[in-house]
């Protein structure tokens, strides 16, 4: 990349940046400066990536800020009826948080327009400055849906639980989990200077296998660990009365039961009309086509489809998984889905 190229680039992120945070600042009431975020993002996050590091968990770059969930751990309360949408990536995180936003704004045209737009650099808990939140909480909302990748051991589940916001857990088939991130970190918009990133994220599909199963990329995780240790992070909690595991694959068999399931869980009530609407709006089509410009950046609405992953993994690979699978998850009761 020459440095003509380099400038383009950070040009192109400010201008992305500023345009996410002064979408939402413009609903706010008194909003903060969004500089500081915007050129956290920029900097820290894409050209020059940075690492942090809290109990041993790791995250670099893309925005992600491990100091941003400790202060969230330490200092931040959510309000009555928050949703936080807790997945791994790429397991039906967004889709799920726009069920959510259907369910809960979908009869106020002014928050539908405020949150159409909201994405990784406002809503997720661990993403850019603690200042975010300061702009969430002068939002004219009184319940929001927000997001988060991390695994337990850096959230305070207890205060979330007292005060009385719900989680809703996604899950998927990692053979396809994997498929669909190798092909959102090719679109990472990432200063090609930044080396350590691209031996976290290889263009290689062989590579990046490698490099993602043995817990090298470094995204809330610690090294070594991956998929199977966040799943047995949240596990425990299946049962707790303010948290509700979604499986990724039930979405696409059996999307009007389960908006039916997530709209209970909330105390939402919903006519079948409503679901039906609802799963119109949300279906996988109407997402991609309606997506907002942080997804289309990242190709985010791929192919939303079940068994995708044999196009891609190796006979050896795919045996590789299943042992994995096998090992760590023994002692649960999960049942991945990986074909229709």
């Amino acid at each position: 990349m020459t440095d003509t190229e380099e400038e383009t680039l950070e040009r192109d992120l400010k201008c992305f940046f500023r345009e996410a945070f002064e979408d939402i600042a413009q609903y706010a009431t008194d909003p903060p400066d969004v500089q500081p975020l915007v050129d956290y993002f920029v900097n820290d996050g894409f050209m020059q990536p940075k690492l942090t590091e809290w109990k041993g968990y790791k995250m670099y770059g893309i925005g992600f800020n491990i100091d941003t969930i400790k202060w969230v751990y330490e200092n931040w309360t959510p309000w009555k009826d928050d949703v936080i949408v807790a997945s791994f990536q790429k397991t039906g995180t967004t889709w799920a948080r726009y069920i959510v936003r259907q369910l809960y704004f979908r009869h106020d045209e002014k928050l539908m327009a405020m949150t159409k737009n909201m994405a990784m650099p406002t809503i997720y808990l661990e993403t850019g400055l603690p200042v975010k939140f300061e702009l969430l909480e002068k939002l004219p909302w009184k319940k929001r849906v927000l997001v988060t990748h991390v695994p337990t051991p850096l959230l305070n589940l207890e205060k979330i639980k007292s005060a009385g916001a719900k989680i809703i857990c996604t899950i998927r088939n990692p053979k396809d989990l994997m498929v669909s991130w190798y092909h959102m970190t090719l679109k990472f918009p990432m200063n090609p200077k930044a080396t350590k990133y691209f031996e976290m994220y290889p263009k290689d599909w062989n590579q990046f296998f490698d490099s993602c199963f043995a817990g090298k990329q470094l995204f809330g995780n610690k090294e070594g660990e991956w998929y199977m240790e966040h799943l047995l992070s949240w596990y425990p909690h299946r049962n707790d009365s303010n948290v509700l595991f979604v499986v990724y694959e039930d979405l696409i068999q059996y999307q009007e039961r389960e908006i039916k399931r997530i709209a209970d869980f909330l105390g939402v009530a919903v006519s079948d009309q409503d679901v039906s609407n609802i799963t119109e709006e949300t279906s996988f089509a109407s997402l991609k086509e309606k997506s907002n410009a942080s997804e289309k950046l990242v190709n985010f609405f791929r192919k939303g489809k079940v068994g995708d992953w044999k196009n891609y993994f190796t006979v050896a690979q795919s045996e590789k998984m299943d042992a994995l699978v096998k090992e760590k998850l023994a002692d649960t009761d999960i049942k991945f889905i990986y074909e229709l």
